[in-house]
């Protein structure tokens, strides 16, 4: 015959760790619910007008994903490469030139595309750069401001060759307004011999649900193992 024999210990140390699990289970469950409304409002978005980009700074988070259109003039000046990027296997950089927006003195950055590393890295890529009044089509992203794994920061960031993309620091040296986004760069019919490929957009609910899911799997998995474990056999 088995009794339940009630302990203090294991009862707050159970009730203290089912507290963590629910409580990180429900953070990744909000985190997964907030990204589904993210993913909502940036499908609702791509069935419009592609957002025309001005004198007015956009939301980051609003944007990202959005399809964007802008028109001005490439900054050749301040075009830099972004390095360790590759296509294929391949090493090779991103080539970032800024545009000035028609009409404004703003700047956004835009991504045109992939190129691959010559015979060394001593030479940067040549690459063309259109003179003029364009056009700009692609997608509004947000920059990401971290180096790569095992690449030291304070190498080739504030040249024409860098590891991240700081937009702290670029509009600081530059002293003009810029937006807080990079456009991917479409297609557009343009050749200039870079790649344009893209990765897919993620939709990462599911992912964020799946954790929470275990976590609270977790907190009832160690309430059954307390109301278990505190069943004492009892002997006459």
């Amino acid at each position: 015959m088995h009794q339940f024999q009630f302990r203090w210990i294991p009862l707050v140390a159970t009730c203290l760790l089912m507290v963590v699990f629910v409580r990180l289970g429900w953070w990744q469950w909000s985190k997964g619910v907030d990204v589904e409304t993210q993913v909502a409002l940036r499908d609702q978005r791509s069935v419009t007008n592609p957002l025309l980009l001005g004198a007015q700074t956009v939301n980051p988070q609003e944007v990202d994903g959005v399809s964007v259109v802008v028109r001005g003039q490439f900054d050749a000046s301040q075009q830099f490469f972004l390095d360790n990027q590759q296509y294929q296997g391949r090493p090779g950089v991103h080539v970032i030139t800024p545009l000035q927006i028609e009409g404004t003195q703003v700047r956004v950055l835009v991504n045109r595309g992939w190129v691959g590393w010559g015979a060394s890295r001593a030479v940067l890529p040549e690459v063309a750069i259109p003179v003029g009044r364009v056009e700009v089509h692609g997608r509004a992203s947000l920059p990401f401001g971290k180096a790569p794994a095992f690449v030291s920061e304070s190498v080739g960031d504030t040249g024409a060759l860098r590891t991240r993309i700081r937009l702290d620091e670029i509009q600081a040296a530059h002293n003009h307004p810029l937006q807080p986004v990079v456009i991917l760069m479409s297609e557009s019919g343009v050749s200039d011999g870079l790649v344009r490929e893209w990765p897919e957009l993620s939709n990462k609910a599911p992912m964020h649900k799946g954790y929470a899911a275990q976590w609270f799997l977790m907190a009832v998995v160690l309430l059954g193992f307390f109301v278990r474990s505190s069943y004492r056999k009892v002997t006459d």
